[in-house]
């Protein structure tokens, strides 16, 4: 266990000071790691890992052609260098069963998650649909660059939108901090906008509806960022399993993984794998997870963690929540982000 401890202090240290291997190459060394990171290998695999129920769960999000990317304000906020660029992922809808074909929803009720998206001291692009079906649309034409709205309705499916929001702070106001506003019919908030380079949130609204907010810092000179989702599935009350999308920060699958969580000599730690879509090995994944201390109608927990590669370098973290939300069945979303090479 000290072995193992003295590797995970290795790990964060080298995510805050750059990338650096701390294993050797030869074959002990490198069963040692495997064996640390939970027994996953190294190995390409088939694409999607072989799974048919995690490719038919998450299709490709449709890629969004926004009429408001050439307005003049718009580009003026992508040529301001001194902007600030995030990325907001929005999911609602039943978050735990995303594969329609295998839970059609007939105990749900239409649900109407109609509403808007407002940045104030700053504009919006909107990148990609998530799962978005018949009769869901973004409303058009959009007549402010700060504003977006859509209509959706869910029956036991989900639905979502990818957002980039470039914020573009005036220097003579001091007092005023820039906010993006989301309203829906079951869900609203307000969040600072220099809090979405790490924000999350996750509401349970019933059994049917949940809604999941991630967002990450994208500006131009920043490392590589994206975000994960998947099925978080308890076995236990002390372990489980998951499996689900690694997503690039344009909203693309970049990938797939899986792996388990438990509990080891009293701590909670969890080891997964992470493929390209081709099935090329990408990460070793290993990290913590942590029950939630709250009764409210939030997330199950957090996660957090890092990801080496095939010399077990370090080459970057993740962190975000699960639900267990009914029937041992459950949900996960998070956000990654790449140690500069």
């Amino acid at each position: 266990m000290k072995a193992r401890l003295a590797v995970l202090a290795l790990a964060v240290a080298f995510v805050i000071t750059g990338c650096e291997t701390f294993f050797s190459t030869d074959e002990e060394s490198q069963t040692f790691a495997t064996l640390d990171y939970g027994g996953y290998t190294t190995e390409s695999e088939a694409p999607g890992f072989d799974d048919a129920e995690l490719l038919a769960s998450y299709p490709d999000d449709q890629s969004y052609d926004d009429d408001m990317a050439d307005n003049p304000q718009v580009m003026n906020a992508i040529r301001n260098g001194r902007a600030r660029h995030y990325t907001l992922r929005l999911l609602w809808g039943n978050l735990d069963h995303p594969d329609t074909t295998i839970n059609p929803g007939e105990d749900c009720q239409v649900t109407d998650w109609s509403g808007s998206l407002i940045v104030e001291g700053g504009v919006v692009i909107i990148k990609r649909l998530i799962r978005f079906d018949r009769g869901d649309h973004i409303v058009r034409p959009r007549r402010r660059p700060h504003a977006v709205e859509w209509i959706s309705h869910t029956k036991g499916h989900v639905d979502g939108i990818l957002f980039r929001i470039i914020d573009t702070p005036d220097p003579s106001d001091t007092e005023t901090a820039n906010v993006v506003k989301i309203r829906t019919a079951q869900y609203s908030v307000e969040i600072p906008l220099a809090d979405l380079k790490d924000y999350r949130d996750f509401v349970v609204i019933d059994d049917c509806n949940k809604i999941s907010i991630v967002a990450t810092d994208t500006s131009p000179q920043l490392c590589r960022r994206g975000f994960m989702e998947g099925r978080w599935i308890s076995e236990s009350d002390t372990s489980g399993f998951f499996k689900g999308i690694w997503i690039a920060a344009n909203g693309a699958i970049a990938g797939y993984l899986r792996g388990h969580y438990t509990i080891e000599d009293g701590n909670r730690v969890l080891y997964g794998k992470w493929i390209m879509r081709s099935g090329k090995f990408a990460g070793l994944l290993r990290g913590t997870w942590t029950p939630s201390a709250s009764d409210a109608f939030g997330p199950d927990g957090s996660f957090e963690g890092h990801w080496v590669d095939e010399t077990f370098t370090v080459r970057g973290y993740f962190r975000g929540h699960y639900c267990i939300c009914r029937d041992s069945s459950g949900f996960f979303h998070g956000r990654w982000a790449s140690v500069c090479r």
